[in-house]
């Protein structure tokens, strides 16, 4: 179980590190701590590392709820269950995910939702 979930978490990391918002903001880190922006303003280097850290870990979970959902139909709780992430967090996600329409409801098992991917054709990726 440990073996797949590490393997699920690499394949993840290695998604992120290949997706295009960690790839635009470290494209960007010259702009954002050098000159600034069209208003002169500029962001420290310990402040731009907490950003692209943080939007790097939020991907990764991303990215790990989608390859979850890629394999099939899944409710909150089995996600929870898959993952180890939190299940507000996960909620948060699938929310972000269904606005860019890479996730969506595919009917309710009990009282909970199902979620799925999108087919990859339909993606924007």
């Amino acid at each position: 179980m440990k073996s797949a979930r590490r393997e699920a978490r690499i394949r993840a990391a290695l998604r992120t590190v290949d997706g295009e918002r960690v790839r635009w903001l470290l494209g960007k880190k010259g702009q954002l701590t050098g000159p600034g922006n069209v208003f002169g303003e500029t962001i420290t280097e310990p402040r731009y590392d907490f950003v692209v850290q943080k939007a790097a870990a939020v991907e990764l979970e991303r990215n790990l709820l989608l390859q979850e959902l890629e394999e099939g139909a899944r409710t909150v709780h089995e996600l929870h269950d898959a993952t180890g992430i939190a299940k507000p967090e996960i909620v948060r996600h699938v929310i972000a995910l269904k606005k860019w329409r890479l996730v969506e409801q595919v009917g309710m098992k009990g009282q909970s939702p199902q979620y799925m991917a999108t087919p990859k054709k339909g993606r924007t990726e």
